[in-house]
């Protein structure tokens, strides 16, 4: 029978268990007031409640001495030590445990030992043949310890990895270790340091230091040297970050890191993240003085640099705020120093808030090109965006009316100006019959009033040669459709077919897009399988889809077992009036639109193929063809996309033809390497644009990133080029920090 508070236990002596065990809690782990006796010790302080248990307890009033024997368990709050043997000296309060002995920390740490020496509370003691497993699985043996005000320990002869031990081999070395004379944990800290320490790969000495320290396993971050990055590029030859992070405080943190280039000299990159109440933000900065290409006669030591901040707030529950500021000195900037590769930069401040299914924003947005032919003064300020996306709570008539309004404000400085106040009122309702068949009623009224200034009615361009002054343009634009789709199933050898033809009647007067409306949100105009059932399909609001036509098309898909499956839609439209405002790929001439539809397919579980097209719907050419195709396990998987696009008919002045193919081939050829080769090409120039080899090895102590990359983008100072990275972390040590 197991003893266990003051309830079990057997005895040896002259006084009964149940004094006994009391004796033991009250002096080891003071929690209660023991019954007052000759025999019991004096009554214990006010603390936490205390158990002991163990098979045997023995207690003699002669030496005034507790022994327990045979799984023992002491528990004081979160801590647990477990012995076979442990002997309590009531006297000097000292513990002495024996025998696989075990303690648990509330941190999670485990602690294993041959021999430990503890005061009564845990807090101090002396620990021989010490070896700890921490709470990420990290382990440190050492010779011997000594535990000093319950938070801090001294080892010595240590060796620390959190390399994990080769099951077969387990008297092989870890990848990589520390061995130390002296080691300090310190728990109050969170820091491990050590004295005289040597750095070991594979079991070879690589290094050694003086002192070292780094943060324990339960630290997400901690002020130091971060592990440094290299890299050879033909911009700026061999270039070196070297990361110092700073913690401000708990919930504020800097990173500072300066960044050495064989061609350019030096550069410094700001990184300030803070945490508030209501949200948080962070700012990232860099500058420098170096030289930079034009396109003409070079710039010599010009200041160069980025800002790249965001941040988001809550006001309430419903409503928040946020910014993003991104900008730079130049618009090869970013490019030659690797802090992005944006076609456009994008600063935006606004005001969101949601209730339900309602939506209320406003913003203001600012860019900034990042090509040649990106002219500063064409590119718009939004001053401002607001909108308005509201659904009724109570139905009208069966239906629910819905709301979408908005105020735009552009404005430029080397071009065309338009405000825009627009708004859509209208009413939807959906009946399912008994045949499963879904029809669903949209009416739905659209008007636009526009105040514009230096627009060329029927010239695309932002900056036309011959601009009017102040002009003031309106629209007033109903629509009605009604649609009607029915699925049916079956079950086949295939597995669960599902059949699902649609139908859509839309309703609208004609030619309802203007010349004097300026076209500042749909210029790109694609028809494909997502928007051939929406009622404008145009992306923006300054164009309409007018006139009226039927969209039809079909849904069909097979769901097998073992996650096998095919979904699939083909679609088209057809015009009863034709308008030079409509594209001619929706049948802006008259008659039947192109041919859209995509096709997803997994005939195995690791294999996955994409196809979505656009076909001439006279001479069945293709206009547009999206493949993506991955197959393969994790072993050796193979990626394919290719990418067409024909611009004939899109009417926007924007899109341009292009065909392109990637492929790529990777590979986790073991438990922790893995490698790939990537290429994208550019199939209607013949010109390759990207080549990627990566190597890697991951596991859960080391980290190695090789990777070698060869571009031929042409910009000015961005050259064709060819670049070596290579990252290399060791857990923990990505920190390196002083006392």
């Amino acid at each position: 029978m197991r003893a266990a508070g003051t309830l079990l236990g057997r005895w040896r002596g002259r006084v009964r268990a149940a004094r006994i065990a009391a004796a033991v809690l009250a002096a080891m782990l003071p929690a209660w007031t023991a019954p007052a006796a000759a025999q019991t010790p004096a009554p214990a302080q006010a603390g936490e409640p205390a158990l002991l248990q163990a098979d045997e307890v023995i207690y003699d009033d002669k030496a005034n001495t507790v022994t327990a024997r045979g799984d023992v368990e002491v528990s004081r709050g979160e801590r647990i030590l477990l012995a076979e043997e442990l002997r309590y000296d009531l006297d000097a309060d000292v513990i002495r445990a024996s025998g696989d002995v075990t303690l648990l920390e509330p941190s999670g740490e485990v602690v294993f030992a041959d021999r430990v020496e503890l005061s009564g509370d845990l807090r101090e003691g002396a620990v021989t043949s010490l070896r700890m497993l921490l709470t990420d699985r990290s382990r440190l043996a050492a010779a011997n310890a000594v535990r000093v005000g319950g938070n801090r320990t001294v080892m010595r002869k240590v060796v620390f990895s959190p390399c994990r031990v080769c099951e077969d081999e387990p008297d092989r070395p870890p990848l990589w270790q520390i061995k130390a004379q002296k080691v300090v944990h310190d728990q109050k800290a969170k820091l491990l340091v050590y004295r005289h320490a040597r750095f070991e790969l594979f079991g070879v000495p690589v290094a050694y230091t003086p002192y070292f320290s780094h943060p324990d396993p339960t630290v997400a971050r901690k002020t130091g040297f971060l592990l440094p990055s290299f890299e050879i590029s033909d911009e700026l030859g061999t270039r070196v970050d070297a990361p110092f992070h700073y913690v401000i405080s708990p919930n504020r943190d800097i990173t500072l890191t300066p960044i050495a280039t064989s061609q350019q000299g030096l550069a410094l990159k700001t990184e300030y993240r803070a945490r508030t109440k209501g949200g948080g933000y962070r700012i990232t900065g860099s500058g420098t003085v170096a030289d930079r290409e034009t396109g003409g006669d070079p710039e010599d030591d010009v200041f160069r640099g980025h800002v790249d901040a965001e941040g988001r707030f809550n006001i309430n529950e419903r409503f928040r705020w946020g910014f993003r500021a991104n900008r730079a000195s130049d618009d090869t900037y970013k490019r030659v120093y690797d802090f992005g590769d944006e076609r456009f930069l994008t600063s935006e401040a606004y005001v969101e808030g949601f209730a339900g299914d309602d939506y209320l924003s406003a913003r203001t947005m600012a860019f900034q090109g990042q090509t040649l032919g990106d002219p500063t003064g064409e590119l718009p300020y939004v001053l401002p965006e607001l909108r308005l996306d509201a659904t009724s709570d109570r139905r009208l008539y069966g239906g629910r009316g819905f709301l979408d309004a908005s105020v735009l404000g552009i404005t430029r400085s080397g071009g065309r100006d338009s405000r825009r106040v627009s708004g859509t009122l209208g009413w939807r309702r959906s009946l399912i019959g008994r045949l499963g068949g879904m029809l669903e009623a949209t009416v739905a009224l659209n008007g636009d009033i526009y105040a514009t200034n230096g627009v060329d009615p029927g010239n695309p361009r932002v900056d036309p040669a011959n601009p009017r002054g102040d002009d003031v343009a309106g629209r007033i634009f109903p629509q009605a459709a009604l649609s009607y789709s029915l699925p049916v199933a079956r079950h086949s050898f295939l597995g669960r077919e599902v059949l699902e033809p649609q139908v859509q009647v839309v309703a609208g007067p004609g030619n309802a897009n203007t010349d004097t409306i300026p076209n500042e949100d749909s210029r790109d105009f694609n028809l494909e399988a997502t928007n051939l059932f929406q009622l404008n399909r145009f992306p923006g609001r300054d164009r309409v889809s007018s006139g009226q036509r039927v969209d039809y098309g079909l849904n069909y898909a097979i769901h097998g077992g073992s996650d096998r499956r095919l979904t699939s839609f083909i679609g088209q439209s057809y015009r009863l009036n034709g308008g030079e405002d409509i594209p001619e790929i929706a049948g802006g001439d008259g008659g039947l639109s192109d041919i859209v539809g995509r096709v997803e397919l997994r005939p195995l579980p690791d294999v996955d193929a994409l196809y979505r097209f656009r076909i001439d719907e006279e001479n069945f050419e293709a206009r547009r063809h999206e493949l993506g195709l991955a197959a393969g396990p994790r072993k050796l998987r193979v990626n394919l996309d290719y990418t067409f696009l024909d611009d004939t008919g899109t009417r926007s002045g924007f899109a341009r033809a292009r065909e392109e193919l990637f492929g790529q081939i990777a590979s986790r050829f073991a438990r922790h390497w893995s490698a790939f080769a990537s290429h994208r090409r550019d199939v209607a120039a013949g010109d390759p644009l990207e080549t990627i080899v990566g190597l890697s090895y991951h596991d859960e102590c080391f980290l190695l990133d090789l990777q070698l990359k060869r571009t031929y983008f042409d910009d000015r100072e961005v050259d064709p080029q060819r670049s070596i990275g290579f990252r290399v972390a060791l857990k923990h040590l990505g920190v390196i920090a002083g006392e």
